[in-house]
């Protein structure tokens, strides 16, 4: 997989565990983790959309460099994301089924990615499998943050076949909402990414314009997906 392949899988794959691998999260926690988390199992279970404000920091691993952006979150069951930048420039990623694309309108140009039958669509979906298969991709664990009133779990993926650029994943989780608010991602790169989501709205009627693009002749479609 190429370069620019790599870095779009590895933000759509956190995104998609972000917003619907809870349900399947049934870690063997005892007390009052255990119950939490069956909480959380039933809210995302029923969830059919969401949409939310997000800011994202990108702390580069080999330097001091902080990346900032903002933007949009839409997602829509089954297999539908837009992430609308506005912020530092406008730029639109987009997953639609095992189709990935990246609208970067200022160098009119696309970034494409099909997924279809291969390895990496069996991750991007991962939480649409059993338990059991699920945990034969991530170790799972409750881990504490001070100062904050989230609750975190982090997964952490087993061996290079499933990790695709990604050491581990934290995710942190409102109580109140039962809904992921935090997303945090450390590649094998050292890099570090952050999500924090706001103003979260849920079963929202999401068209399927949405997540089309419709392009001018103009526009170059670079395809990686060979």
């Amino acid at each position: 997989m190429s370069s620019p392949a790599k870095i779009i899988y590895v933000i759509v794959t956190s995104l998609f565990l972000v917003a619907f691998a809870i349900p399947l999260l049934g870690l063997a926690q005892k007390g009052g983790l255990e119950d939490f988390l069956t909480r959380v199992d039933e809210k995302l279970a029923s969830l059919e959309s969401l949409t939310a404000s997000f800011e994202q920091t990108r702390e580069i691993g080999l330097s001091d460099q902080k990346i900032e952006a903002k933007g949009r979150l839409y997602l829509r069951k089954p297999r539908r994301i837009l992430l609308d930048y506005t912020e530092p420039e406008r730029q639109k990623l987009i997953v639609n089924n095992s189709v990935v694309m990246i609208y970067i309108p200022s160098l009119k140009q696309v970034q494409r990615l099909d997924l279809e039958d291969s390895p990496q669509e069996q991750n991007l979906f991962a939480f649409w499998e059993p338990l059991s298969r699920l945990r034969e991709r991530f170790t799972m664990a409750a881990v504490r943050r001070d100062r904050s009133r989230l609750r975190y779990i982090e997964l952490v993926p087993r061996g290079d076949v499933y990790a695709e650029g990604l050491r581990k994943l934290i995710l942190g989780i409102d109580p109140d909402l039962l809904l992921p608010r935090e997303l945090e991602v450390e590649e094998v790169s050292g890099d570090v990414v952050k999500m924090v989501l706001s103003r979260i709205k849920i079963d929202v009627e999401l068209d399927d314009s949405l997540f089309e693009l419709k392009l001018g002749e103009e526009v170059e479609v670079i395809d990686y997906s060979q």
